[in-house]
């Protein structure tokens, strides 16, 4: 029974380091919306910066990216920003 339990616990707590990634190509930069659209696999794609990102200075028009986010209040809200080598 404890370990039910256990396992339950982390099952449903998430951590961290949760969330989704997403690979694509920066299209626009939206610093006054807090915003950055991004070419994936799906279409176009429109998440929103924080305070918190990390890594913005990677997103420039044309690099290719790798970006962390979860949702936030119905928004994908970024946390992080890594750039595709």
């Amino acid at each position: 029974m404890f370990k039910i339990a256990v396992l339950l616990i982390f099952l449903l707590i998430p951590g961290a380091s949760s969330g989704a990634e997403l690979k694509g190509t920066v299209l626009k930069v939206k610093p006054a919306e807090n915003q950055i659209v991004l070419k994936t696999a799906r279409g176009e794609e429109t998440l929103l910066t924080t305070k918190e990102t990390k890594g913005i200075e990677n997103a420039k028009e044309g690099a290719k990216v790798t970006v962390t986010f979860s949702e936030k209040d119905g928004q994908p809200k970024i946390s992080e920003i890594v750039p595709d080598i």
